[in-house]
């Protein structure tokens, strides 16, 4: 079965990428990004950890949401695919819409 916990997971992750600094400015540079006002523009301009990063907590956040306890490796690289395709596409829109869209 592909499946592994989700917070044993995201704490990996986060882990993994905490040193990555950077990966906390936005416009007005105080490190606080509201989901919502997160654009796919936003996403396609960062590169290596901090698209990871920005990945991770995207998927995070939908399966709190969801509920989900557990995930599927292949689901979430489709999904992953799916979301930043969107984004390429229409890079103005909210990254939650994209993954929202991806993931259901």
């Amino acid at each position: 079965m592909k499946t592994r916990y989700l917070a044993g997971t995201i704490a990996a992750a986060l882990l993994c990428v905490s040193g990555g600094s950077a990966i906390a400015q936005n416009a007005d540079g105080d490190g606080i990004w509201q989901v919502g006002e997160f654009t796919c523009r936003d996403l396609l301009m960062r590169g290596g950890e901090e698209r990871d990063f920005v990945l991770v907590f995207m998927h995070g956040f939908i399966s709190g949401k969801k509920g989900e306890m557990t995930f599927d490796t292949e689901a979430l690289t489709e999904a992953t695919d799916a979301a930043i395709d969107s984004c390429i596409g229409n890079p103005d829109q909210p990254l939650l819409a994209a993954f929202e869209a991806a993931r259901s």
